[in-house]
């Protein structure tokens, strides 16, 4: 079986994970941002968390992943959990049933970061 990664990464135009920059898309508004190293070591397991879920990549869908991560395992890193915490608070106060749901659905499951040290 072949990975589906390649496939979803090129047909949503995203970085590779090491890339020097990554580009966040927010309505008609793109921003080139620094691709830090805790960000490089978390993506590729981000990204297969999208496939694993379904939860697309839209502002909406990134606050349910977030959501759902917290839930399943964040990534063990203080940056990545400061980078994320905007996104679960803002899924909590603009869809709070989706955003629990996608809580709940992640403490059923186990994320494919690393596990907290």
């Amino acid at each position: 079986m072949s990975d589906p990664l390649p496939e979803f990464r090129a047909a949503h135009r995203l970085a590779e994970p090491d890339a020097s920059h990554w580009l966040l898309r927010f309505g008609p508004v793109t921003l080139k941002l620094r691709n830090f190293a805790w960000r490089q070591a978390a993506i590729d397991a981000h990204d297969r968390h999208h496939l694993i879920t379904g939860y697309p990549l839209t502002l909406r869908g990134e606050m349910q992943l977030a959501a759902w991560e917290w839930g399943a395992g964040r990534y063990p890193d203080w940056r990545a959990t400061a980078f994320c915490a905007p996104l679960v608070v803002a899924g909590a106060i603009l869809m709070p049933r989706r955003t629990l749901r996608a809580f709940r659905e992640g403490r059923k499951s186990e994320s494919l970061y690393p596990a907290r040290r």
